[in-house]
């Protein structure tokens, strides 16, 4: 097996050259680069990242940390994370908290200990807790949130999709299919971008002229049942068993709109000619069930790419944009 001092040896130059070229140190010179990684790929040489990681203290590894792995969207994102994380020579580890805030303090103090070199965090709802550590986390290395600024005090590294506006046209596009009674299935309260996608569908009620009914706006029970599907389900019942019915309903994630579809649809409710059904996220499953489902779509995967550009940016000490927003469209399918 090659060594440092052999690729050294055998491309002319120092250890400490090919150490720097390892690292990416713009200060080699190209023809130089381009010497030493040609010996590199000739000795099929590969470097000793214990090695590195005691001489520079950076593991070459970061965390996406993730509320659960029920929902497939965390699945998709983390697509994208690793695209850009494999390609900078990081490998990705993957912490489920299970939507627990002490159990998110307890992983980051359990990453810290392994010299991890930074978070990506997806945030659902985050206590004064974890927002307090979470300061402290970042004194010692980058994190990168996907979702909006939790403290407007700060300039935080985020990364998230503006829902409102694509919830709010998905109201209006309802309202020129003839869509009078729209109701909505609230994911969670708590979580900053679900609440803003609500704002954008109140906001959409208002601007086309029609009343929000409580009666419409369900709110699931994660609690009780985690299953996004069977939750999707529940809503769908909870719809049928009303005298006065909407005749669309939107749902904050697909996930929840699937449930949704199967239930109507197993039920034989027409859709979208007797209640349409739009969810958000456009997750890969929405487009193979049946009928398929209309939803208001983000770049899941490109959200992911972003979250690692940047935080790969900050802990190699690069400069980068701290905010990055992507906007939602409205992807037009059978449900709708």
């Amino acid at each position: 097996m090659a060594t440092i001092f052999d690729v050294a040896k055998e491309a002319g130059v120092s250890k400490s050259t090919v150490s720097r070229v390892i690292n990416n140190d713009e200060c080699v010179k190209k023809e130089t680069r381009d010497a030493v990684n040609a010996v590199i790929k000739k000795l099929n040489y590969s470097p000793s990242f214990m090695a590195q990681a005691i001489r520079t203290r950076k593991t070459h590894t970061i965390a996406f940390m993730i509320p659960e792995y029920s929902n497939i969207y965390y699945g998709e994102m983390f697509r994208g994370v690793e695209d850009i994380a494999l390609e900078h020579g990081y490998m990705v580890l993957v912490c489920n908290t299970e939507r627990h805030a002490m159990n998110e303090v307890e992983y980051a103090q359990e990453l810290l200990k392994r010299n991890i070199d930074g978070i990506i965090y997806n945030t659902y709802r985050i206590k004064d807790d974890m927002a307090e550590y979470l300061r402290h986390v970042e004194q010692k290395i980058p994190v990168v949130y996907t979702n909006k600024p939790i403290h407007k005090d700060r300039n935080i590294p985020h990364v998230y999709t503006d829902g409102l506006p694509g919830t709010k046209n998905a109201v209006h596009y309802l309202y020129k299919k003839g869509k009078r009674k729209i109701g909505y299935v609230l994911d969670s309260e708590e979580i900053n971008i679900i609440t803003e996608r609500f704002y954008g569908y109140l906001q959409g009620l208002e601007e086309c002229g029609l009343q929000k009914n409580e009666d419409w706006v369900y709110r699931v029970r994660r609690k009780n049942d985690p299953d996004y599907i069977n939750l999707g389900r529940n809503a769908a019942k909870y719809y049928l068993s009303l005298h006065d019915r909407p005749d669309a309903i939107l749902t904050a994630i697909d996930m929840i709109g699937i449930g949704c579809v199967k239930e109507l649809h197993e039920t034989g409710i027409k859709m979208p000619e007797e209640i349409s059904v739009i969810g958000f996220d456009n997750i890969f499953l929405s487009s193979l069930i049946e009928p398929p489902l209309t939803t208001i779509g983000q770049p899941i995967r490109e959200m992911g790419q972003a979250a690692a550009k940047m935080l790969i940016s900050m802990v190699e000490g690069k400069e980068c944009r701290k905010t990055v927003v992507f906007k939602s469209n409205l992807i037009i399918r059978g449900t709708a």
